[in-house]
């Protein structure tokens, strides 16, 4: 499972990356259409839009598998060591019900609702925006059950198992 995250990993890294050198890319174009150029160029807006939603998704994904994101430990350092594993697997547990009912399922009807639709100035079907959701929710609840399977070997390692 290891191997399996890093690949996940470096692969959300490098979409995050190019899906942010496609941005400056893209804003620079416009800038310079603009600017330099004297003409419009409709369509760098709305994808730049776009895209910066997949970077957002995909980005939260992976900070979120890199244990990065912000934490609000006070609560639970109030406790002693058995009782902050168990809120930590009741967290684990709420991240994954949130994440399968909001970002998976709650994704894939937007996706479904809005197939059909396209986007004003580059045709782009935005159920194709809207796919960033689940496959960004698949993404979160794999990092969780990562993370569960990880503390639990580290729990076994320390009791003796």
């Amino acid at each position: 499972m290891n191997k399996t995250k890093i690949i996940i990993d470096k692969i959300l890294l490098a979409l995050s990356s190019l899906l942010l050198l496609t941005m400056v890319v893209l804003s620079l174009w416009q800038i310079l259409s603009r600017y330099v150029f004297n003409i419009s160029s409709p369509g760098t807006e709305e994808l730049t839009r776009y895209l910066l939603i997949w970077f957002g998704l995909m980005s939260a994904a992976y900070v979120f598998g890199a244990k990065k994101h912000i934490a609000i430990v006070f609560f639970r350092e109030k406790f002693n060591p058995t009782t902050q594993r168990i809120l930590q697997r009741i967290s684990d547990l709420l991240v994954i019900l949130v994440a399968a009912a909001l970002m998976i399922y709650g994704g894939f009807k937007m996706v479904m609702l809005t197939s059909g639709q396209t986007a004003a100035a580059t045709g782009i079907s935005m159920g194709l925006v809207y796919l960033s959701l689940p496959i960004s929710g698949i993404f979160v609840i794999f990092y969780t059950i990562h993370s569960m399977a990880t503390n639990k070997k580290n729990k076994n390692e320390e009791v003796g198992f």
